[in-house]
């Protein structure tokens, strides 16, 4: 995959956001809250790399919350994308390493998996910081390649 095409880059990991959002959602409504916490984190760093690679190449990374915080002081970056950046900032804090493992594999110390571990409130908080990044990544998604250019299609996964 051609990470240098920022384009083509941005669609594909703001589709993927939107997909792990819906997954998160999914598994809210039944109630799988490690599933739901884990699909939010994954919507919460794919939403960080599509905003990400609209300006540079992204790294294989789960955090991305310092690559967001630098994006946001580039003289290259415009000023509206900027205060967005920075008023959304809670959106991808501990939504990385920490929070995929958690979700994934639980607590590996204690023989602890993932479905004894996440609990419904902490699933939630994740869920909401998944809404609200993937909602900015489609903003600055709009803003950057502007309004006439399609955002991806979400995909669809129910399983239906």
């Amino acid at each position: 995959m051609d990470f240098m095409n920022s384009r083509e880059a941005a669609a594909y990991r703001l589709k993927l956001a939107q997909g792990y959002l819906s997954r998160a959602e999914n598994d809210a409504v039944g109630r799988q809250w490690d599933g739901c916490l884990a699909n939010a984190q994954e919507a919460v760093e794919n939403a960080g790399k599509a905003i990400i690679s609209h300006f540079r190449p992204t790294s294989h990374t789960h955090d991305v919350i310092e690559a967001i915080q630098q994006l946001a002081s580039l003289n290259t970056t415009s000023e509206t994308v900027k205060q967005k950046l920075m008023t959304s900032l809670d959106s991808f804090q501990n939504m990385g390493l920490e929070t995929h493992i958690r979700a994934t594999y639980g607590d590996e110390e204690h023989y602890t998996p993932p479905w004894e571990l996440i609990d419904e409130s902490e699933s939630k908080v994740g869920l909401e910081k998944a809404r609200r990044a993937v909602a900015l990544a489609e903003e600055i998604y709009d803003e950057v390649t502007g309004p006439s250019t399609s955002k991806p299609d979400i995909p669809d996964t129910t399983g239906e």
